[in-house]
């Protein structure tokens, strides 16, 4: 061996164990497995950063790994404490998996994690339940309905699995027996880690973004951000980036939370391109990050001066919808409910129906020859209540590529001439005056507002996903009645010219 070859720690022999392991089982993980489980193992680059976050100094941790997998959190959470400049007296882990499998490969992993700890004179304590952690923790509590005290942990380290949880499902039972609501494995997750922690615990996780608004996720932010208070927010900018080998398109963040009934000053929040790449910081007033008196409890990612611009720009707008008598919803038109009332083409009893396929260049370009969506509903007595009346309509799309440049997508419908009614497809949104349409002024106003760069950015900061929520459309600020008429006047000609909608909307922001 050359003499001047440093020899590796413990610590960092650990770091290449369990990386070495993670390649091997991703090879051998079935694929309907892994679809079942969530089984996506956490790469050594993103499982090194997430414990570098904790920053408790105690003598005796005791640490819960729930959904451990093979072990890459523990593990590197245990490499972490060792590099400590006083490392702890002992080190006990709790770990959740319930694959047998993955509980083979954990073992292996801790049993390389004892041996790391007695050479520096560290006690290693470990127990792998290969049980389902909502089913256990739904048993324990102080409530009537559980049977077993509740276990405290002083960290928890997790990449908990990613799954809906249908209301009516014995995991949704299962949580609201200890009092939490939620429509998402891996938000249920963070819910019981929370719960678990003792005060003062930290809590540090890898999940998507989409927690961060919505009304599915209402309830989740009430209970977490009531337990649990943000130290750090990382995004991966980068959606293929962070779990790469498993080819994985998901907008992550990862968040460093304190047990704490009391909000820090700051908030760190940083973002990178991907793993192992420069990490750009902005520290925030927490309430900038969660604003305690905003009721959607919504949490904005501000990482440069563009989104805080955009941020104060449309926080200072005068009016909410409410204020200017428009209300917003999603389209009536579920077309797998209703088959037999549509046609592929116009015929004689039929009113048009819009899709976002039918968005060209800030307009409504209908009907659409050779589209594979049809283009038009019977309007009869029983399809009437899918239908609204004809008229001018801003309309927004629910759901955007992610080839998109922009998530903010909207287009005016400007009626069709014989037609009394219109139908708009589940997959817009569309603004509306009292159920009918808009003034040609206020909705191209409206539509070119919309349409902005500042207003793409603002959403941008609360939303990690490609979704456009009614519910977000609602929380926007918006500019006057005055104001949208200024905007919409003599403008339908720049619908499609990006550089003129941002200057005229720039002259509206900064009055």
């Amino acid at each position: 061996m050359d003499s001047n070859k440093r020899k590796k720690s413990p610590a960092r022999r650990l770091i290449e164990k369990v990386e070495a392991l993670r390649k091997e089982v991703n090879g051998a993980i079935d694929p309907a497995t892994r679809t079942k489980y969530a089984q996506f193992m956490t790469p050594s680059p993103i499982s090194v950063f997430m414990a570098s976050l904790f920053q408790t100094k105690k003598e005796v941790i005791h640490l819960l790994d729930p959904g451990a997998g093979i072990g890459s959190l523990s593990t590197c959470f245990v490499s972490r404490m060792l590099k400590r400049k006083t490392p702890p007296v002992e080190i006990r882990i709790t770990a959740y998996e319930i694959d047998a499998f993955l509980c083979s490969c954990l073992h292996r992993m801790f049993d390389m994690c004892r041996q790391a700890c007695e050479e520096i004179g560290v006690d290693f304590v470990s127990e792998i339940r290969q049980e389902n952690f909502i089913e256990s923790c739904s048993h324990q509590g102080s409530g009537r309905y559980t049977d077993k005290p509740m276990e405290e942990y002083d960290c928890v380290i997790l990449n908990p699995p990613y799954g809906k949880i249908n209301s009516n499902s014995i995991t949704r039972r299962q949580l609201r027996k200890v009092g939490i609501e939620t429509t998402n494995l891996y938000t249920a997750f963070l819910a019981l880690s929370a719960r678990h922690l003792s005060p003062g615990g930290e809590l540090v996780s890898i999940t998507p973004r989409s927690f961060c608004n919505g009304p599915y996720f209402l309830p989740f932010r009430k209970y977490f951000l009531g337990e649990m208070a943000f130290k750090r927010i990382h995004e991966f900018e980068a959606r293929d980036k962070a779990f790469k080998d498993d080819s994985v398109l998901q907008e992550n963040i990862i968040i460093h939370a304190i047990k704490t009934a009391e909000y820090p000053k700051k908030v760190t929040v940083s973002i990178s391109h991907k793993p192992k790449e420069k990490i750009f910081r902005r520290y925030l007033p927490y309430a900038r990050v969660v604003n305690p008196t905003d009721g959607n409890l919504i949490i904005s990612l501000i990482h440069n001066a563009e989104g805080e611009n955009a941020k104060q720009l449309i926080s200072r707008l005068p009016a909410t919808l409410e204020d200017l008598g428009i209300t917003v919803s999603t389209g009536r038109v579920v077309d797998f409910r209703a088959p037999d009332y549509l046609r592929d083409n116009p015929e004689k009893e039929t009113v048009p129906l819009i899709y976002p396929t039918h968005f060209h260049r800030g307009r409504i370009s209908w009907p659409a020859e050779h589209s594979r969506k049809p283009n038009a509903i019977i309007s009869n007595n029983m399809s009437r209540e899918l239908l609204v009346p004809n008229g001018i309509y801003v309309l927004v799309k629910r759901f955007t590529a992610k080839e998109e440049k922009k998530r903010v997508v909207a287009a005016l419908y400007e009626g069709q001439d014989g037609h009394d009614f219109v139908g708009f497809e589940n997959h817009l949104n569309y603004y509306h005056l009292r159920g009918a349409g808009l003034t040609s002024d206020i909705a191209t106003g409206l539509c070119i507002f919309l349409n902005s760069t500042t207003v793409d950015t603002f959403f941008r900061l609360f939303s990690g996903h490609t979704q456009v929520n009614a519910t977000d459309l609602r929380n926007f600020r918006y500019p006057s009645i005055k104001q949208l008429k200024f905007l919409g006047r003599n403008a339908i000609k720049i619908l499609n010219n990006q550089q003129m909608i941002d200057r005229k909307v720039s002259r509206v922001l900064e009055e």
